[in-house]
């Protein structure tokens, strides 16, 4: 998974199975279209977590085109648990 600021590309190569569900806690109940400051934050620092600290908060805030903002979010969420729904055949519910 790569993460571009500015002018720089940044690569997170493994993800652990921790990181799956921190994923799942981070983005359960956000709702994407009314988004709080605080729930903003938590979800940079998501990314900042996901790619092992190698650049900050401010890092990203200052290094994304606002209109990349939620589309990165997003992505890297859907890149982490993308498959999850696949794999436990559907919701991931037990029906």
């Amino acid at each position: 998974m790569e993460i571009k600021l500015r002018n720089k590309t940044y690569v997170a190569s493994f993800i652990s199975a921790r990181m799956v569900r921190r994923t799942i806690e981070v983005s359960s109940g956000i709702n994407f279209e009314k988004l709080t400051p605080e729930e903003l934050d938590k979800l940079i620092d998501f990314i900042v977590d996901l790619f092992s600290n190698q650049f900050t908060r401010d890092d990203v805030y200052d290094g994304l085109a606002s209109k990349d903002l939620i589309p990165t979010i997003t992505t890297c969420i859907n890149e982490v648990v993308g498959n999850l729904s696949a794999t436990t055949g559907g919701e991931g519910k037990n029906d």
